[in-house]
């Protein structure tokens, strides 16, 4: 039966290359062989492979999809466990579940509008499936079947199986491949805790796999289970989406499982005319070589867009073949990456790395930034590729007319003061403090002055005069009070400026990456200046995105909660230090925010943020080959 259900759901083959025409060829022998390594305790999980897939909104969702075998057994087992679980399921789930789908969940968010439940909590998950707890979920398994026969060879069987998925994952202990059968009952089964307790609230749940809303009578209801929600997926080590997470009413409208939902009416939302060619693109394998796809700028996904952030003190990079292990211990191995998918190795103090690896990264060229505790590169391992050294005559001879520099510089300086003026906009959306409307106001008012300006020095002081009403009005954006922030200081003498320049550290090192992949020289500037052992480029380019990449996420990590009291220490001379929990956090916040997808200045599509890094520059690089400034065009934010 699972062969049968495999074969009409189609699709391709897993990474043994076997396609389904190909294993029903011999289809009696292929399946009385698994049957035999099943039995025998021989089965081993043949190799997966990694597919882009476009999705419904903008980007790409990564499918690590099982061998045509595989997925015979993967069915098989979810059509042994289905009429079990499913009567454990609460009536709120919808989504993978025999008899229901999205009709029957749109059916029951306007049943409960109709009975007042008139606020609603829009809810999103990070990477739900990539989360998912493996000791915790076959706690739940063994709880549901451990009293009945076989239960114990099933159990060994599914702990196998996943230790097989966090492999190919990345991701050691955790996670559910999306490409497998299994994979959604097993992600209901781990969600059905959360049904249970955000009913019991009072309050109703409509559940489509890791989709969600909450629907309440009273903003204050919503705001105490929307606190409560947020505690039980922690202890499920999930959380919620701060962009992606809101509360709404059906006046304000929002959109679920494909409708938007707008006072009484619930219609089902049509696709762009983009959206549809998006829907029609060729699946994208994932190589060694990256996304095999083609994105915006008529070019491959970039491999180099990857960071390895070693940041345990307990780990250490080694080698195995031509890929980087990072181990723990004696020798455990929690991941091995090929050098092809690496763009950038970033080392924290107290990480060892083995002079296999730092001979790798030579070799592969790929560089290796080793940072102090305040995540500043405190040296580099880079290759010796040589740049363009055409480019790099036309951008000094670029900044030596100063009417040029100083059309480069203003551009810049207006992207800084607008991306600072909606960052702020957005954080102050749901505080809606006057002292930050006025704020706002004069930062309008001084982006009227800069078509005035006719000196770089002018224009970095204006810059300035807009930070002094910028960063009080950040400071006022933060929830709690122990994270007291006035200004900006270096070094740092408070938590929040010690995370500001952690994040800073980060976004330098992206943008020089950019600025290295076009060929440009990271020390000639337009804005800031061109001086020895200093790349000011790189502080000109970072200039348009600081507000989303730094300050934002700052006040994001704050206000979350990712980022807590205990996680920092203050030194005898004021030195903070951040724990490695608060590292973690800090580069997982980042590692999550530029794997968004923005618009391009010139509205011709959506890029990741980093590849948007490299678009910024490549204008620039458009704009000193044809001695035409107007043709830089910096990065600015969506309002």
């Amino acid at each position: 039966m699972a062969w049968e259900q495999t074969s009409a759901n189609g699709g391709s083959a897993g990474g043994d290359r076997v396609s389904l025409g190909e294993f029903r060829s011999n289809l009696f022998a292929n399946l009385t062989q698994l049957r035999s390594e099943i039995l025998q305790g021989t089965y081993r999980t043949s190799p997966f492979r990694k597919v882009a897939v476009p999705k419904r909104k903008p980007g790409y969702r990564v499918l690590t999809i099982p061998s045509v075998r595989d997925r015979v057994l993967h069915k098989s087992i979810a059509n042994a466990l289905t009429p079990i679980l499913e009567p454990i399921f609460e009536d709120c789930s919808f989504g993978y579940r025999p008899g229901r789908g999205v009709v029957h969940a749109v059916e029951r968010v306007e049943r409960w509008r109709k009975q007042g439940y008139s606020v609603v909590i829009e809810a999103d998950i990070v990477s739900y499936f990539d989360n998912v707890d493996h000791e915790l979920l076959i706690e739940k398994i063994q709880t549901a079947i451990g009293i009945m026969d076989g239960a114990a060879s099933v159990l060994a069987l599914l702990i196998a199986l996943l230790g097989d998925q966090a492999n190919a994952l990345g991701t050691p202990g955790r996670g559910l491949v999306q490409g497998s059968p299994l994979s959604p009952l097993l992600a209901n089964l781990y969600l059905d805790a959360l049904d249970e307790e955000i009913e019991a609230q009072g309050v109703k749940l409509v559940r489509y796999a890791d989709d969600f809303v909450i629907l309440c009578k009273s903003q204050g209801k919503a705001k105490k289970v929307l606190q409560h929600c947020t505690t039980i997926l922690a202890e499920h080590n999930l959380r919620l989406h701060e962009d992606g997470t809101r509360i709404v009413s059906f006046d304000q409208g929002f959109d679920f499982i494909g409708y938007l939902f707008v006072k009484s009416l619930s219609i089902k939302e049509k696709r762009e005319p983009n959206e549809k060619t998006r829907s029609k693109a060729p699946k994208s394998e994932i190589t060694d070589e990256g996304i095999i796809e083609l994105d915006e700028l008529g070019t491959r996904f970039d491999p180099g867009a990857r960071v390895l952030h070693l940041v345990d003190p307990a780990h250490q990079l080694e080698i195995r073949n031509r890929s980087f292990s990072v181990q723990r211990g004696e020798g455990i191995e929690l991941i091995t990456i090929p050098h092809k998918r690496i763009g950038r190795i970033e080392v924290s103090p107290g990480i060892a790395v083995s002079s296999g690896a730092t001979t790798l990264a030579m070799d592969t060229q790929t560089p290796m930034h080793f940072l102090d505790w305040q995540g500043q590169t405190r040296g580099l391992l880079a290759s010796t590729r040589s740049r363009s050294a055409g480019l790099q005559f036309d951008q000094a001879a670029m900044i030596l007319d100063n009417e040029k520099r100083l059309g480069i510089a203003k551009l810049l300086v207006d992207a800084r003061i607008r991306n600072q003026r909606t960052q702020i906009q957005r954080l102050n959306r749901r505080k809606s403090l006057d002292k930050v409307e006025h704020g706002l106001l004069a930062m309008k008012r001084n982006l009227r002055k800069l078509p005035q300006i006719n000196t770089v020095s002018a224009a970095l002081g204006l810059e300035g005069a807009s930070g002094q009403l910028f960063w009080p009005m950040v400071g006022s954006l933060l929830d709690n009070h122990f994270f007291q922030f006035k200004t900006r200081s270096r070094p740092a003498r408070d938590p929040c400026n010690a995370t500001l320049n952690y994040l800073a550290g980060i976004l330098e090192r992206d943008i020089r990456g950019s600025i290295q992949k076009v060929g440009l020289h990271p020390g000639f500037a337009f804005l800031h200046a061109s001086r020895d052992r200093h790349d000011g480029l790189v502080f000109d380019l970072m200039e348009p995105f600081r507000a989303p990449l730094t300050e934002g996420l700052m006040v994001y990590l704050f206000n979350a909660k990712r980022l807590r009291e205990e996680m920092f220490e203050i030194g005898s001379e004021r030195d903070i230090a951040i724990s490695t929990d608060g590292r973690k956090a800090i580069v997982e916040a980042y590692e999550n925010a530029v794997a968004k997808r923005v618009r391009k200045p010139d509205g011709t599509g959506k890029l990741s943020w980093r590849n948007m890094m490299v678009w910024q520059a490549r204008t620039l690089t458009n704009a000193i080959r044809n001695h035409d400034e107007t043709q830089f065009q910096p990065f600015i934010m969506q309002a």
